[in-house]
């Protein structure tokens, strides 16, 4: 019989084969994990920042994809900007391909002016993409009748494949308002396990562009707020790969809870996230569920994702950065 690693694997080329051929991990709660979906995040939190993270894709599957990161960024004053480090490790099939990133990543602070800042941020990174040889099973090796598998004469001459990898990206943003764009594998860097390391096997570049707001609710025009909303959307294109999320969140005396849709850039929907938490001046944490909508419904279980975020000292006011503001109470619009 077959291994059930070995099983999986070939079942997820199968339904997941755009992430087998080198697509990007997709996170739900992007704005949880800032580094990841744009460098210029980088130290705009206004103080140190670390921040973790955990997917657990397709839950009916063993280990199907299983993905872990964890990042720190902070602001420099003697850089006018903010540095990041960025860690990243996406098991696919009970790891027998396993991807590995670290990324180092620098922005710098631009005021436009009273209301709206700037940052413009750039990364770079050693990324290693590890592939179990010996959990593989190839068509000379299996027998037909019963399952089994020896010896293959296939061989892989590079099951560690290293290469280097580039982003940008920017943001702009006030108290309410934020919105911004970033490009991934601007050196659409080439990543194979066959030394025939052709266009073919490039990483395509990941364009994405983001907006959103934090809005105060009023009761009565000018009485006391009753709590915040914040609209979101984000585009993303990676080869023939297009991805549109949007949603809307509440938050209310440091509870959060919300739901987005993710679909492409027709009318076919993928997943409805559902996602709840809580927010204090220097933690916050959050739960999101992917409810599977697509023709996988019935199979994947969907998937869950962890993230906390822990600020080590107070935020400057001067930076304060909308989506990771506590709820706070006002009187009348400012």
């Amino acid at each position: 019989m077959l291994k059930p690693r070995a099983f999986l694997f070939l079942l997820l080329m199968l339904l997941g084969g755009q992430s087998i051929l080198g697509q990007d991990v997709s996170f739900s709660q992007y704005y949880a994990n800032p580094l990841c979906m744009n460098p210029a995040f980088a130290g705009s939190g206004g103080a140190t920042r670390i921040a973790l993270h955990y997917r657990d894709q397709w839950q009916k599957f063993d280990d199907a994809y299983t993905t872990y990161s964890a990042a720190i960024d902070l602001p420099v004053n003697a850089l006018q900007g903010g540095l990041g480090i960025y860690l990243l490790n996406d098991g696919q099939a009970g790891n027998i391909l396993n991807s590995f990133q670290l990324d180092l990543a620098y922005s710098v602070f631009i005021r436009l002016n009273e209301q709206f800042r700037l940052n413009a941020g750039i990364q770079g990174g050693y990324h290693q993409n590890s592939l179990k040889t010996n959990e593989l099973i190839f068509a000379d090796n299996l027998d037909i009748y019963d399952g089994t598998h020896g010896t293959s004469s296939e061989t892989i001459t590079d099951p560690n494949f290293e290469y280097a990898d580039f982003s940008s990206g920017f943001l702009v943003f006030s108290k309410r308002l934020f919105m911004g764009g970033a490009i991934h594998h601007l050196n659409e860097p080439r990543q194979s396990f066959s030394p025939e390391n052709d266009d073919s096997q490039k990483l395509n570049r990941k364009y994405t562009a983001h907006v959103g707001a934090k809005l105060p609710v009023f009761r009565h025009g000018l009485q006391r707020k009753k709590f915040d909303i914040s609209p979101q959307l984000i585009l993303q294109k990676q080869g023939i790969s297009k991805q549109i999320n949007y949603g809307m969140l509440a938050t209310r005396h440091g509870l959060t809870a919300g739901a987005w849709f993710r679909q492409n850039f027709g009318i076919r929907y993928d997943a409805v996230i559902l996602l709840a938490g809580f927010m204090t001046n220097r933690m916050q944490f959050t739960y999101s569920y992917d409810w599977t909508i697509s023709g996988l419904w019935g199979n994947s279980g969907g998937t869950s994702e962890v993230s906390v975020s822990f600020l080590l000292k107070g935020k400057r006011e001067s930076i304060l950065f909308p989506f990771f503001s506590p709820y706070e109470e006002e009187f009348g619009v400012r």
